[in-house]
């Protein structure tokens, strides 16, 4: 299927400079306008897809390791990520010769089976997008916090070189995984954004491939761009919503990685009631670059005197001697100080989302919690007199239900 290329985008003004990993060229470089005549070959399909893509864009030129791209107008983020992933998947996307006619059957199958449209892509970083997704028909109601799923095609390619054993009947397949909904909180006025009907954002990492298990979603998604068709379910589900929240109750949302994308949601909601008790939303991630929507949460601390948010790094160079986890937060009472309440459970409620390690959810012997070896944020909470959430019965620690990569 071809090897991703690693692309650094430089903006100036109307030109943009794409540094790249390789070289697509001798030190002669091609050159190509709109009015560059139909051909062959993967240099002149890059081009004609950059102005396919952007319609703006009216030069390229292609030399060594460089491709330098105008624009009649300024660059802006949009713009820059759509370029930067065309050149980025060029030899994944790719095709010549017999097998260049497949395209054609998987074509079909995109068109049978996808039923909405990736509509935006905000890059993070390399491993790290925010992604808004379009279905055909209307969105059916949810409640913050609540999930439904992304698929696509096993035929689709990989943005890694991790060899998966595909039969021609899995090949037809989808490679399918839950997400929880997330939400970008506030407008470029700081303004809050209502709950949106019209499409659904997802906060998706990279999954690399490990010695046991091959993620199947992820390296997929993350060769598409805007405009390429998906999968999204048709049914929002899940009990980790926000009810049994009282306004003046105090809220405390803990998450590793990506798990912050629910909490986003319900931030943003418990906002729009105007709650009255005091909300803080902890992410604990490798590095600063690992969050994506540290902006908009400052912006509501700003707006929002009961709200903070607090994250947290295990790798940055001030990390090394001193990592502090979700656990070390609350054995150490810093995450009361923070809250600036005691965690007291007849008038908080917590949300545990990400590494099941940090949560540390117990077994069940009837109604005994039967907890991990390794301690966990639910055995914390339980010895303060907190409940779990435990089949149908609801307590005050609620924590999402599904951990798989993908």
């Amino acid at each position: 299927m071809g090897q991703r290329i690693l692309v650094k985008a430089t903006p100036v003004g109307q030109i943009a400079h794409f540094s790249l990993d390789r070289s697509l060229t001798g030190q002669d470089g091609h050159g190509y306008t709109r009015a560059s005549p139909d051909g062959e070959g993967p240099l002149r399909l890059l081009a004609h897809r950059l102005f396919a893509g952007d319609p703006e864009i009216d030069h390229v030129n292609v030399l060594s390791n460089q491709v330098t791209v105008h624009r009649q107008v300024s660059w802006d983020r949009p713009a820059l990520d759509l370029a930067a992933n065309e050149i980025a998947t060029l030899f994944i996307h790719y095709r010549s010769g017999p097998d260049a006619g497949i395209d054609d059957q998987w074509e079909a199958l995109r068109t049978e089976t996808y039923n909405a449209t990736i509509t935006d892509i905000r890059v993070q970083n390399d491993e790290l997008w925010v992604l808004r997704v379009t279905p055909d028909d209307p969105i059916e109601p949810f409640e913050p916090g609540q999930y439904t799923s992304l698929a696509l095609g096993f035929w689709e390619p990989r943005a890694d070189e991790a060899e998966e054993d595909l039969t021609v009947i899995k090949e037809k397949k989808l490679a399918r995984r839950s997400y929880s909904v997330s939400s970008s909180m506030i407008d470029e006025t700081g303004a809050l954004l209502p709950h949106q009907t019209d499409f659904a954002e997802f906060y998706i990492v990279k999954v690399r491939p490990g010695e046991e298990e091959i993620p199947a979603l992820t390296p997929r998604i993350f060769l598409k761009q805007v405009g390429d068709r998906i999968l999204m379910g048709r049914k929002f589900t899940g009990r980790y919503t926000l009810e049994g929240v009282g306004p003046t109750d105090n809220v405390v949302f803990l998450s590793t990685g990506t798990g912050e994308a629910p909490h986003n949601t319900m931030t943003a909601e418990l906002l729009r009631r105007g709650h009255q008790g005091r909300i803080i939303s902890v992410a604990c991630v490798r590095y600063l670059a690992d969050l994506g929507y540290t902006a908009q949460h400052a912006a509501l601390m700003e707006r929002y005197s009961n709200y903070h948010y607090l994250p947290l790094t295990t790798r940055e160079a001030q990390n090394e001697g001193n990592k502090i986890y979700v656990q070390d937060l609350v054995d150490s009472g810093r995450l009361e100080e923070v809250l600036g309440a005691p965690l007291d459970p007849a008038m908080t409620h917590v949300y545990l989302c990400g590494n099941p390690s940090m949560i540390g959810l117990p077994t069940w012997d009837g109604d005994r919690p039967i907890f991990p070896e390794a301690l966990g944020v639910c055995r914390q909470l339980h010895e303060r007199g907190f409940t779990i959430d435990h089949g149908k019965d609801r307590g005050n620690v609620h924590h999402e239900e599904y951990w798989s990569p993908a």
